[in-house]
């Protein structure tokens, strides 16, 4: 992240009041389509991967993420500052108003860096080996994502590791920002807020053939959107706010119907009952993705479900879009629309991607249909 804090600099030399105002940008809460299915879950829409001061290289505090996400109606924040649990060991997790904070912590190991979640103590990162750390994450109770495997400073390298729960399938911070660090500082001399961030918007395309790739050699791999947020303070000016990082990567979690609870959250991010989205036009909450079979729902997004006549994959979406099906990997059918139903004849990992406009929107975990 410090080419943002460089790239700020320039701006701010060129004498360019950049995000000087938070950008209007989508309504913070999504419409459910008419023709949602009844699969018995709820959809809750949270940021995973946020910075703030505890972890001195961002400038933005821990209470001004927690308003952001309460202004745009956000449900959970997942902090994972670096190397530290210094939030947890203050009483930092709970609820602040409608948010529920968690409280993990991004390790740098020897192999790249790696998200561990609902752990209660540090790790000897300096001792171990990536996959000493994942098993110490694993022995605590945890689990963990594989972050920002492309990033250039801290590519993630031993792929030989096991034991680890999903992926970063995108993420901000490296895969939009850091890909575009000449845009970063030429077009925010003339372009305003909304149309210059909608414009870094791109697939991701490495780090979903790498999700596609893993799925394939390890079965259920689950795939998340970061943000990567650190929001940057110079010459009094705020950059990559948490306004906007906060809309360009989200995770949707699918829980059953009760109270909010960080178990629920994580049980579901396990599992794989998610779906990341990036919002900055439109709100992706009430998409659902699921297995169909005897006019009930056999399965929902990371779940197992049994290949067997009549078997259908379900589309719903709370807008129209461009809807392309993967099976293993490789894109098998597309269509635009804001609903879909695809027979199913094969076994195979079946995943979703949704485009608006040629810009990504949402991603779906997959549905794994084995043999019976």
């Amino acid at each position: 992240m410090r080419l943002i804090a460089d790239s700020c600099v320039l701006i701010a030399l060129a004498g360019c009041a950049v995000l000087t105002h938070v950008p209007r940008l989508a309504s913070p809460l999504g419409q459910a389509p008419a023709h949602a299915l009844d699969d018995g879950y709820e959809d809750h829409a949270g940021v995973i991967h946020i910075h703030t001061t505890y972890s001195h290289d961002a400038h933005g505090r821990f209470e001004d993420a927690v308003r952001v996400a309460n202004a745009q109606g956000l449900d959970y924040l997942l902090f994972t500052e670096h190397n530290t649990l210094q939030p947890l060991r203050e009483g930092r997790g709970g609820w602040y108003g409608g948010v529920l904070a968690l409280i993990g912590m991004e390790i740098s190991t020897r192999g790249g860096h790696y998200l561990a979640l609902n752990v209660t103590e540090e790790i000897d990162r300096h001792q171990l080996t990536a996959q000493q750390v994942i098993d110490e994450v694993n022995r605590q109770g945890g689990f963990g994502f594989i972050a920002h495997p492309y990033f250039k400073k801290a590519r993630w390298t031993d792929w030989s590791v096991t034991g680890f729960t999903g992926v970063e399938a995108y993420n901000v911070a490296h895969d939009t920002l850091d890909e575009n660090r000449l845009r970063l500082v030429l077009w925010t001399l003339t372009a305003a807020a909304e149309p210059f961030y909608l414009s870094l918007l791109d697939r991701p395309y490495d780090p979903l053939a790498t999700w596609d790739e893993l799925i394939s050699r390890h079965g259920r791999v689950v795939g998340i959107g970061s943000s990567d947020a650190h929001e940057f303070h110079v010459g009094g000016l705020k950059f990559a706010p948490y306004e906007v990082m906060f809309q360009m990567a989200r995770t949707h979690v699918l829980v059953p119907p009760g109270e909010l609870t960080d178990q629920a959250i994580y049980a579901a991010l396990r599992q794989g009952h998610a779906y990341l989205s990036m919002e900055l036009a439109v709100p992706a909450k009430g998409f659902q993705f699921a297995a169909m079979a005897d006019g009930k729902a056999a399965g929902i997004m990371g779940d197992e479900v049994a290949l067997a006549p009549g078997l259908r994959l379900v589309a719903s979406l709370p807008a129209p879009a461009q809807l392309s099906l993967f099976k293993d990997g490789r894109r098998i059918a597309s269509t635009t629309d804001t609903a879909w139903e695809i027979p199913v004849t094969q076994p195979g990992a079946y995943r979703l991607e949704a485009m608006r406009h040629n810009k990504p929107w949402i991603f779906s975990n997959p549905i794994y249909v084995r043999e019976r």
